[in-house]
């Protein structure tokens, strides 16, 4: 219910074939990245130099939410929710890639992140 008040309350337009809400929250926000079969849900759009509370979670099997090309790895699993704090420190578009094998769309699971 948290995570689908926030999207609400913070799409600023939707992307892909998908219509996936793009999410633009206000410094200090609680943000939420949910995966599943097979995408991460929102997109996110943040920016540079502010802080954001990350909810990361899982709806159906496990997920690897590695950010590209950073160094951020993090096994999401279902019924845990995983919550950082993140500062962007650099522009530019990021990709979330699923780096845990969960079927057969596996190999289609990337998500994205903005950083203006």
């Amino acid at each position: 219910a948290e995570t689908q008040a926030a999207v609400d309350k913070w799409t600023v337009r939707t992307e892909l074939e998908q219509k996936i809400p793009v999410v633009a929250p206000p410094e200090g926000a609680d943000i939420y990245m949910i995966g599943r079969l097979w995408n991460w849900w929102p997109i996110l759009e943040l920016e540079r130099g502010k802080t954001y509370k990350l909810h990361l979670t899982s709806m159906d099997y496990n997920h690897g939410f590695s950010l590209q090309p950073t160094n951020i790895n993090i096994q999401v699993v279902p019924g845990y929710e995983h919550v950082i704090k993140v500062t962007p420190n650099e522009s530019g578009t990021f990709s979330v890639v699923c780096n845990e094998y969960c079927g057969i769309g596996h190999h289609e699971m990337v998500g994205r992140i903005y950083v203006k």
